[in-house]
């Protein structure tokens, strides 16, 4: 790789710095969208029951601090649900827009819940923790298995599902949006 990035800069009479800059930013601009979970298929996809208009289903999950959570606790708010893992950029680049999203319509009806679907390993729980410190997340985060990514159709990540307070997803999103904040703020206005 380092030859054909040295000729590259011969030929094209770029510095070595403004090549990698390129690089980075091509790398960049392919996984900015979504990160894709390989371990699902065409069939997983479409054997998801979470379209918009249905109802969203319902999960017990556990918490941080080891609690179950389920969805059906949420009945009367209206909730996103945010599917993400840590090794995801553009997942990582979310967090910060749900987290003035959680701040904004605090005290409201309304809750963002995170559904981790990191792997899960041996210290995933204090991983979650610490990551959850590090970027200030004031949400629950949950630990994902695969039956809620099956029962929600979570093929890639980031993948959001904006639920009503009848439990009916009104609107998902996939991947990263450009202003995803303020889109997702005036459907959330809407529904509250």
């Amino acid at each position: 790789f380092a030859a054909e990035m040295e000729i590259y800069r011969k030929v094209s009479g770029f510095g070595l710095r403004r090549t990698f800059i390129i690089v980075l930013v091509l790398l960049f601009c392919v996984a900015a969208f979504s990160c894709s979970r390989e371990k699902r298929t065409a069939e997983n996809r479409s054997a998801s029951s979470a379209l918009a208009g249905s109802a969203a289903p319902d999960f017990r999950l556990r918490d941080l601090q080891g609690r179950n959570v389920a969805l059906s606790h949420y009945r009367g708010k209206v909730v996103l649900l945010e599917f993400w893992a840590t090794w995801c950029p553009p997942c990582r680049a979310t967090v910060p827009e749900l987290v003035n999203l959680q701040k904004e319509f605090k005290g409201r009806d309304f809750a963002v819940l995170g559904v981790s679907l990191d792997d899960h390993e041996q210290n995933l729980q204090k991983e979650l923790t610490d990551f959850s410190r590090k970027f200030h997340i004031n949400y629950p985060v949950l630990l994902g298995d695969e039956a809620v990514e099956h029962d929600y159709g979570v093929w890639s990540i980031p993948r959001s599902f904006l639920i009503d307070k009848e439990g009916k997803i009104r609107q998902s999103y996939s991947g990263y949006i450009d202003q995803y904040q303020s889109k997702v703020s005036a459907e959330i206005e809407r529904l509250l």
